[in-house]
């Protein structure tokens, strides 16, 4: 219970010290005769069989400092009880007529420590007989029953802070004395005035299970080395993934798989969704920071989760929904981030319910456009290389890089029809990029092909002449 009067703290020490130093003179067969004052040590003057405890100083404790109000009120600091570390020093005196007795002054300043150092806490089941009769309790009644507690512990000043205390007192020599530090004590705080509501139901919707993690993407590249390798057709898994823009093949090089943890939420229906992230979605109009990709509204897409893995096919478009309903975006070649968003559904005894979700890390993989094949030169010498068709190729945001045998091409909008002003020129058309070599394309051989759009690759790819 906090106090408002710390002489009820002083009051319990007192009452321990005459009780206890009293038992243990009658214990030795001594008379069971002490006095136990409270005064200012010098001002204890000529006197037989005194312990004279003294409060000199007192501090915040800055363990309590900050514990939050009980209540609301105008002033908050008002509803958080003082805490305060209570500082004693502790001196015998005996005189008997002018005559100082430094035997039984020591004896009974012995007796007083051995009873602070014996009963270190003073609480409500603290009770000492001071002789032959009943114990005594220790602590005030106005403390008792309340549930407070003070603890006594001495301090281990050295001889030059004692000499230090006595200084400032007195000019004369340092008398025999201990400190004390007694914690903690509460100050009363102020009635609140309005308390905070009753609590009919906790919900800390704690659940089960862990976040969704991604520990890996992969995709399949499907690729077809020259003959000349003496290698077939090719089937890789890639990781992080190089998908490409290409549906229907088989096996398919347009599925990305993801591999990792807690995938599915908590395993209703829909408490588990694919986000998709790309640059080139934050330049439309509006821009669109994440896509959620709804198998509802792209069967296509064959969005799949279990625990460990999910998977989804790339399609050409993605139709999603922020609430102004279905709108089909473009998906093009690029660098993408997937992620995982897993729900749950928690429930209270009351029927309380609420739903909180959590995001995956985002893991990154690239999509690239599909090289479909090559057409032989034409009446002017280039070639047209053929792209599956699923994005606009012609679009202006795509940045287009082409290189072949290690050979980095220029863009341009037109030919001139003039072979040696053409060359090493290609221009983007409809499913299809038409370029004219840096080589002889009548000359056998065998040559790669680099294509990259905003940073996604094609699969490998090698055209022979024969």
């Amino acid at each position: 219970m906090p106090l408002a009067n710390l002489h009820l703290v002083t009051q319990s020490l007192q009452r321990l010290l005459d009780l206890n130093v009293r038992a243990l003179l009658v214990r030795q067969g001594l008379p069971a005769t002490i006095d136990v004052t409270t005064m200012p040590p010098e001002r204890v003057g000529q006197a037989t069989n005194t312990l004279n405890l003294h409060l000199y100083h007192l501090m915040e404790d800055s363990y309590w400092k900050n514990q939050p109000p009980v209540g609301r009120g105008p002033r908050p600091t008002a509803l958080q009880p003082l805490t305060v570390l209570l500082y004693y020093i502790l001196t015998a005196h005996h005189e008997v007529n002018d005559v100082f007795d430094a035997e039984v002054q020591q004896r009974n300043f012995g007796l007083a420590m051995k009873s602070f150092h014996d009963h270190p806490l003073i609480d409500d089941g603290l009770a000492i007989a001071p002789g032959a009769g009943a114990a005594e309790q220790v602590m005030p009644q106005a403390l008792a029953g309340h549930g407070n507690r003070i603890e006594i512990s001495l301090r281990p000043l050295t001889p030059e802070e004692a000499i230090t205390f006595w200084s400032a007192e007195q000019t004369s020599t340092t008398r025999l004395s201990a400190y004390y530090e007694v914690r903690t004590v509460f100050f009363e705080i102020e009635p609140p005035v309005g308390v905070a509501g009753t609590v009919f139901d906790i919900g800390l919707f704690v659940s089960a299970g862990s976040a969704p993690v991604i520990e890996r993407v992969s995709a399949i590249s499907t690729f077809t080395p020259p003959a000349a390798t003496g290698l077939g057709p090719q089937a890789i898994e890639i990781a992080p993934a190089r998908a490409t823009l290409a549906a229907g093949l088989v096996p398919p090089v347009n599925r990305v798989t993801i591999t990792g943890s807690a995938l599915t939420g908590d395993g209703r229906p829909g408490s588990a969704r694919l986000l998709l992230r790309t640059p080139a979605w934050r330049e439309l109009a509006p821009p669109l920071r994440v896509a959620a990709v709804d198998p509802a509204l792209n069967p296509a897409w064959d969005v799949t989760f279990d625990e460990r893995t999910s998977r989804f096919d790339l399609q050409g478009t993605l139709t999603v929904d922020d609430g102004g309903g279905p709108v089909a975006i473009e998906v093009t070649p690029g660098i993408y981030a997937v992620s995982v968003e897993a729900t749950r559904r928690q429930e209270t005894q009351s029927g309380l319910a609420r739903t909180t979700a959590s995001e995956s890390n985002q893991a990154a993989f690239s999509v690239g456009a599909r090289i479909d094949g090559i057409d032989p030169p034409n009446a002017f010498g280039r070639l047209v290389l053929r792209v599956v068709n699923l994005f606009d190729m012609t679009a202006p945001a795509l940045e287009v890089q082409l290189a072949v045998d290690g050979l980095r091409y220029e863009e341009t909008t037109a030919f001139a029809d003039i072979p040696a002003d053409d060359r090493g020129l290609f221009l983007r058309q409809p499913g299809q990029i038409e370029f004219h070599p840096l080589f002889d394309p009548l000359l056998s051989g065998a040559h790669p092909v680099r294509l990259t759009i905003n940073g996604g690759e094609s699969q490998p790819f090698w055209f022979v002449v024969p």
